[in-house]
């Protein structure tokens, strides 16, 4: 018996979200990530490794982005 309850409920909970998001969009949807963003906190999350090949890797993700010459310049204060 919890069982069907419990099936009824959530099934009346999916239904109930699908229809407040955008009409086509099968329910609400979460709004996308600014692209920017997401390679700031990339770079950042290299860097804090502290390891060349780290560095290495976001620049070969995102050569021609300017946080790559970022990157680079802190390739080359780990060479001191």
């Amino acid at each position: 018996m919890f069982f069907k309850i419990s099936m009824m409920a959530t099934t009346c909970f999916v239904l109930s979200a699908a229809s407040n998001g955008p009409e086509g969009t099968g329910g609400t949807m979460i709004p996308p990530t600014d692209p920017e963003i997401v390679v700031e906190a990339e770079y950042k999350s290299f860097k804090a490794k502290g390891t060349r090949e780290a560095l290495e890797l976001f620049i070969a993700r995102h050569p021609d982005h300017p946080l790559a010459e970022k990157a680079r310049e802190d390739i080359r204060r780990l060479g001191k």
